[in-house]
């Protein structure tokens, strides 16, 4: 198997619509909403510099279509190649099932084992979901506290930003605020659509950034 591309990157213009890519040997295969299928396959000839013919773009019912009907060109690219992109897990899941010997059986076995995928793949992003509220929320609870304890009010969340910046060196660290303003403005981005949710490594260092800023806002009272 051919190294992917260094150079192929995901913009997070591309994010929004992606929901997973990989490469095999020469060819790239990408999952995406199906109305930018078209668009997205002449996109990414031309930017990365690959052969149309060698981009392979669908929407994840048309992956399902493929193993369901057998197809080992797909099957393989999924078992044997390097994901690029996979926020949900959608590879890894597959890639673990095909390896196993599970992806094979009647066509409504198959459909029955990628409904169970998804399940499992919503399931996690909705927990996902659940703790970057709770680490925002948490965020905002803490900086209007802490704005309170100054004598300031901040009744709207997106202004808080701009406010806790005056509490820099009077009872907050520079650090504990840039924590603070980083999580705020990742989840305005997130909830504006304008970035996608991020992985569940970013979302642990949110939460211990979080930590450290409750407890540098508790020093405060």
């Amino acid at each position: 198997m051919k190294e992917a591309n260094p150079k192929f990157k995901l913009s997070e213009h591309d994010r929004k619509f992606i929901k997973a890519a990989w490469m095999h040997q020469d060819k790239v295969y990408v999952l995406c909403i199906p109305k930018h299928v078209t668009i997205l396959t002449k996109q990414f000839s031309k930017k990365f510099n690959i052969a149309k013919e060698n981009v392979r773009i669908g929407t994840i019912e048309d992956l399902v279509k493929e193993i369901i009907q057998h197809n080992t060109r797909v099957i393989i690219s999924v078992r044997d190649g390097r994901p690029i992109y996979d926020p949900l897990r959608i590879l890894h899941s597959l890639k673990k099932n095909i390896q196993k010997g599970l992806m094979t059986g009647t066509k409504e076995g198959i459909l029955r084992k990628f409904m169970l995928i998804k399940d499992h793949i919503k399931e996690i992003e909705k927990i996902k979901e659940r703790l970057f509220d709770n680490i925002y929320i948490s965020t905002i609870d803490a900086s209007q506290t802490a704005l309170i304890l100054k004598g300031h009010i901040a009744l709207i969340p997106r202004i808080i930003p701009i406010k806790i910046k005056k509490l820099i060196n009077k009872g907050l660290e520079r650090s504990d605020i840039i924590n603070a303003i980083e999580i705020i403005e990742t989840y305005k981005l997130y909830e504006h659509q304008r970035i996608v949710l991020p992985p569940g490594k970013k979302l642990d260092e949110f939460a211990k950034k979080a930590e450290l800023f409750r407890e540098a806002v508790k020093k405060m009272t």
